[in-house]
């Protein structure tokens, strides 16, 4: 926090520090949720998690939310010294915002289906996880 608070700030973050909280693993959970997911809404067509496919938290530049990396790409990127491995990654900023990185993870797990870019294919997706109020349920 590199600006001076308010003291109404003050006020409500202090009250906020106090709220008991469940800590989970937020690592943990995404892992979790890619494989409900999956299973709910992809009919377990998605690769299943492993040393070859990943779902992770990672830093990212600018306020890009997550980003998908097909098995082409992640070839593509590899030096001699790293593989990069195919799957989902989630900007590690989201961590503590569970229902922000679900709605990141399912808008990645669209594209790992085989969907690329956000044109008619993609948006052709949305209404039936609006239908089935997937979005409604994680906001």
């Amino acid at each position: 926090m590199g600006e001076t608070m308010t003291n109404e700030e003050e006020i409500i973050y202090q009250y906020l520090d106090n709220v008991p909280r469940v800590v989970s693993d937020p690592s943990k959970k995404l892992r979790e949720d890619y494989g409900v997911f999956n299973k709910k809404y992809f009919r377990a067509f998605l690769p299943h998690l492993s040393e070859f496919f990943i779902c992770v938290f990672q830093d990212m530049p600018g306020d890009d939310a997550g980003a998908y990396i097909p098995p082409d790409l992640a070839v593509k990127l590899s030096t001699n010294e790293t593989r990069v491995r195919p799957g989902i990654r989630v900007n590690s900023k989201l961590k503590d915002f569970t229902p922000h990185v679900q709605i990141v993870l399912l808008h990645e797990m669209i594209h790992a289906s085989g969907i690329e870019g956000h044109k008619e294919d993609f948006l052709a997706v949305i209404p039936s996880l609006v239908n089935d109020r997937v979005y409604e349920r994680l906001l």
